[in-house]
């Protein structure tokens, strides 16, 4: 019988050393990041920008879908497929609203088409508060507050649950061909479907705008990343990130940093990128890791 226990507690010691190796411990606590980490700290906050843009104009767009419609119903077809169903006060339907209305809209696999043909789908509730919606011949200006609950969102990157609301202000110059969006969230939480992260973004602003006859883009952006793996990170745009279409920055300067050390992300062109690696202690530790958007994984 002791032979028994003692058998057992080596096997039990054997899986906790064991499980040890898999519990890595939070980037906070080290000076010494490899190029691989510090790339994907880097991818990380990249994508949370083109998680945040795709999340608030897939739901704008769906909700403009809805309000072009003549008739209330139930149920409508989004623009490029799959559905919406549609519910303000709880017991009816109306198409127009009033400062303050709470809309609640459930997307059944909704499809949005960027202007550059980049194609993202959105399932799951959303609850919308309506602040305002202007439209004339030469300007589109919407602002509304989107909040999501668990809900699912698939772009060209990754798959991903929303909880966490975005401020939402767009306006569209039509006469000039010019987009400003404009996005903030004092709290959001991200979760990829592979379970492999769980983000908390907050107080972050995108500032995004674009000539829509060139698709000439700039942004800046701004806020903090909470990760149990990255740790905690602020970052912020330096000098406008500038770039074309659907390709990455050719342009500007943005920082990254964490308790140990500041990753300045600066790009070359729209292929080959810089990262800055500087050490808070020890300038000895500083590098410059030459790469490309690609390799980083964006």
């Amino acid at each position: 019988m002791r032979k028994f226990y003692a058998t057992l507690v080596i096997l039990f010691t054997l899986l906790l050393l064991h499980g040890c190796v898999f519990v890595a411990e939070s980037l906070d606590y080290r000076n010494d990041l490899s190029d691989y980490e510090v790339k994907k700290i880097v991818k990380t906050v990249f994508l949370s920008q083109h998680a945040l843009a795709d999340a608030a104009l897939l739901a704008t767009d769906g909700y403009t879908t809805v309000t072009r419609e003549r008739y209330p119903a139930e149920r409508y077809a989004c623009q490029e497929g799959g559905y919406i169903r549609f519910e303000i006060d709880q017991n009816g339907y109306a198409l127009t609203f009033e400062t303050g209305d709470l809309i609640h809209l459930a997307y059944d696999d909704c499809i949005y088409t960027t202007y550059y043909d980049d194609r993202s789908h959105l399932s799951g509730p959303i609850d919308i508060t309506w602040y305002q919606d202007m439209a004339d011949s030469t300007n589109r200006l919407i602002e509304l507050d989107i909040a999501y609950h668990n809900t699912w969102l698939k772009n060209r990157y990754t798959t991903l649950y929303l909880n966490g609301r975005i401020g939402v202000h767009y306006d569209e110059d039509y006469s000039r061909e010019r987009l400003k969006l404009v996005l903030s969230s004092d709290e959001l939480r991200i979760q990829r479907s592979d379970f492999s992260g769980d983000d908390t973004y907050e107080n972050i602003v995108l500032d995004f705008s674009m000539d829509t006859c060139s698709y000439a883009y700039r942004y800046s952006y701004h806020g903090t990343l909470f990760n149990s793996y990255l740790g905690r990170l602020t970052f912020t745009t330096l000098s406008p990130m500038r770039g074309y279409r659907d390709k990455n920055p050719f342009d500007g300067e943005f920082k990254i940093t964490n308790a140990h050390m500041t990753l300045r992300v600066i790009p070359i062109d729209d292929y080959y990128v810089d990262i800055v690696v500087q050490n808070h202690y020890d300038s000895y530790e500083n590098r410059t890791i030459h790469t490309t958007w690609m390799n980083i994984g964006l």
